[in-house]
């Protein structure tokens, strides 16, 4: 017989709390390969041109996501930044069912957070456990102006058959960047198969004010992979590195016509992730995701990403890290 996954809900259709946490709740104890957070929107009619983003919004309200493995933390970050780097490295995007602008219209939209190298990968999983062991948990910021109801729901994937050798681990570490060089630290242990970074600098405006500016990678005050690179280069080559060229498009906009001239008030309707990806790079270390050019760091005493900024904002990064499963 093949290998069986179950595909179920852990967490049916619930109200989402604004301005508040939700009820921490146990994961399934079998294999998981990736857990579908799914948001479901109630829609209030658009009040300007090009100012709906129901969606945007949305994805900025949760500004927390946590799986805790025994309270050690294994995803962690915003919705955002999660949905950014499994784009990324996994190559898994978010989906929608119901996209609309009218009033009282529902949307739904799915984010998938891997916790191998890609879904349904039975050597690459997180490995089964005891229950109450995988807690999952969730943060909400203020709803957005262009809905006045969102839910939450999510579901899991178990590879029933599968005794992985690793898992993935990827939680948000931040600081505050300077105007000139500055060091952000880097865990040593396990390999590393990429750094998502974020710049405000990048992110919020249009001028050429960095909060990263150039990086460097030093293992042991040696250069490692990137001995100098422009952020905004590393920036260009994401969508790349994401094998979809507009899965997360920065910034893209359709405003669709009634005729004679009246733009529908809408900007998410044909192209629901506004501004998707930008403000964000990857620096790659497994590019051809065999981990054939990962980073090891066992041994080192030290690792770090050197950023040479041109202000000082927050800056945060998400180093992927490759875990051996214990068996």
């Amino acid at each position: 017989m093949g290998k069986r996954f179950l595909h179920s809900i852990v967490q049916p259709n619930t109200d989402l709390v604004a301005s508040a946490s939700i009820t921490p709740f146990d994961l399934p104890v079998n294999p998981l390969s990736v857990l579908l957070l799914r948001l479901q929107l109630t829609s209030v009619d658009p009040a300007a041109i090009a100012t709906y983003s129901a969606i945007d919004d949305a994805i900025t309200q949760i500004t927390g996501v946590r799986v805790l493995h025994k309270g050690e933390q294994i995803i962690s970050g915003s919705l955002r930044d999660l949905m950014v780097l499994n784009a990324v490295y996994q190559r898994a995007f978010p989906g929608w069912s119901h996209i609309t602008d009218l009033n009282d219209g529902v949307r739904s939209l799915v984010f998938p957070l891997c916790l191998g190298k890609r879904m349904y990968d039975p050597d690459s999983c997180f490995p089964a456990t005891s229950r109450g062991n995988l807690r999952f948990e969730m943060d909400a910021g203020a709803d957005g102006a262009a809905y006045d109801d969102i839910n939450f729901s999510l579901e899991a994937v178990e590879l029933i058959d599968s005794t992985p050798t690793e898992y993935l681990k990827y939680v948000r570490q931040a600081r505050v960047s300077v105007a000139g060089q500055f060091d952000a630290p880097l865990p040593i242990g396990n390999p590393l198969l990429g750094i998502l970074l974020f710049d405000t600098g990048l992110a919020a405006s249009s001028d050429e004010v960095l909060s990263w500016g150039t990086v460097k990678l030093l293992k042991d005050n040696v250069e490692q992979y990137y001995p100098l690179s422009d952020f905004e280069t590393l920036a260009g080559m994401l969508l790349n590195q994401m094998g979809n060229a507009f899965a997360l498009h920065a910034g893209h906009t359709h405003l669709a016509s009634e005729g004679a001239g009246a733009e529908l008030a809408s900007d998410d309707v044909v192209q629901p992730l506004s501004t998707g990806s930008r403000g964000y790079a990857y620096l790659d270390f497994d590019p051809l995701r065999d981990g054939s050019y990962e980073m090891e760091t066992a041994g080192a005493a030290d690792l770090k990403i050197r950023g040479q900024g041109d202000e000082a904002t927050d800056v945060r990064y998400y180093p992927l890290e490759r875990v051996t499963a214990r068996g």
